[in-house]
């Protein structure tokens, strides 16, 4: 009897019910965060999409990877599912109206990390301000990558997606393993310090119309919520500066606008630099070192040379490739460089900004909407007890 072969559960789901689900996911996120007002019930939440999204469909509706695919069809003008569009755009759109609400519930990455922050602890703005470089690096770096065909550096970087699996190498569990430790006291390091597609978020959450607020009322400025957020996203009162306070901001801002154009060549060459060193992945200069390095008499030991002689193409052409594809990387990794270093010098001009606050507020685009500042606030401890009087009263009648 011939065996029965019984397809994966992944591939009895339609992609328009992907889609459909996602975008339920972050209406319901919406309510959640907005309405509703309950940490308790976000994590509930959460936890139903890391099971769907993260286990279930073992990570393959990510977002996250999906800007790979978007970046390539930009690049060669070739077609692209509107399933992954899709993907790719939904929690962007949402964040452009409501803020981060694809990092508070529907990621099942963040989720993941969420349920192992133990003892949160603050990071010192210098080391923040560092590792919050990272980010755009890896996108940049990640999309030179596949526009080039050497991969998906974003995915191969994943380090839960073998536990979404439950099959992967070694090296990527225990990379896994160490993100979740770091996660019990540097809340969401991956969230925070890698995930390139938080990049896009952050840019669209600093435009949403309706922003995740603390409370719906008004701030008393009790700083009870400052505490409770584990990745530092509250932005505290500022009061008017002194007339001398703002001389001496506008003098670091005449030099950071002096220095932008050196911080942004300066990355850019480094970049270049670096860019033959990425090359490396790409495969044909893989299988040209390989052949430059490999004696004669070991050629047939290696099965990417045996492929490669089955081409019928000389070791010179392979070499030609290799120096063509080097200079794709070290072009591509020059704009990579310069891309982050125009962000580096947009953050040090930031810096001297003149922006009085009188209120303690969510940074639109730090804020990743856990709620977990929700019970801290009387403002919403009075509503909640209010609106549960009030269930009472209409339960008695």
């Amino acid at each position: 009897m011939p065996q029965t072969v019984h397809p994966p559960f992944e591939a009895l789901v339609p992609a328009w019910a992907d889609v459909l689900i996602l975008a339920l996911a972050l209406a319901v996120t919406v309510w959640l965060a907005h309405r509703v007002r309950s940490r308790r019930w976000l994590l509930v939440f959460s936890l139903v999409c890391l099971a769907w999204f993260g286990f279930i469909r073992q990570g393959c509706i990510c977002p996250v990877g999906a800007v790979q695919n978007v970046a390539v069809a930009a690049w060669s003008g070739g077609g692209l599912p509107w399933s992954v569009a899709a993907l790719f755009a939904l929690p962007l759109l949402t964040a452009l109206l409501f803020g981060r609400v694809f990092c508070g519930a529907v990621c099942p990455l963040g989720a993941l990390q969420d349920l192992f922050i133990i003892t949160p602890q603050r990071v010192p703005r210098s080391v923040d301000a560092v590792l919050r470089l990272v980010p755009p690096a890896v996108l940049a770096v990640g999309l030179v990558y596949a526009i080039n065909g050497a991969g998906y550096l974003i995915c191969r970087t994943d380090p839960f997606v073998g536990l979404f699996r439950r099959s992967a190498p070694m090296p990527m569990f225990l990379t896994g393993a160490a993100v979740l430790l770091v996660g019990m006291v540097v809340a969401r390091p991956y969230c925070r310090y890698f995930c390139p597609y938080g990049v896009l978020l952050e840019w669209c959450s600093r435009l949403a119309w309706r922003p995740f607020a603390i409370t719906a009322h008004e701030c008393i400025n009790c700083r009870l919520c400052v505490g409770t957020c584990p990745v530092d996203a509250i932005t505290v009162p500022r009061p008017a500066l002194s007339d001398t306070a703002r001389s001496g901001l506008f003098r670091r801002f005449v030099l950071m606008l002096m220095l932008a154009p050196l911080v942004v060549a300066g990355c850019a060459a480094a970049g270049w630099l670096l860019g033959a060193q990425a090359a490396r992945a790409h495969p044909s200069v893989i299988v040209a070192e390989r052949l430059a390095q490999t004696p004669e008499s070991e050629m047939d030991l290696h099965p990417e040379i045996e492929a490669f002689k089955r081409t019928g193409r000389t070791p010179e052409q392979a070499a030609a490739e290799a120096a063509v594809t080097v200079a794709h990387f070290r072009r591509g990794c020059a704009w990579a460089g310069a891309f982050v270093g125009a962000i580096m010098a947009l953050r040090l001009l930031g810096m001297t900004r003149l922006q009085r606050r009188t209120l303690h507020e969510a940074d639109r685009e730090r804020c990743i909407v856990c709620g977990r500042c929700f019970a801290a606030c009387p403002k919403n401890v009075q509503r909640s007890t209010s609106n549960a009087q009030l269930s009472n009263q209409k339960g008695d009648t």
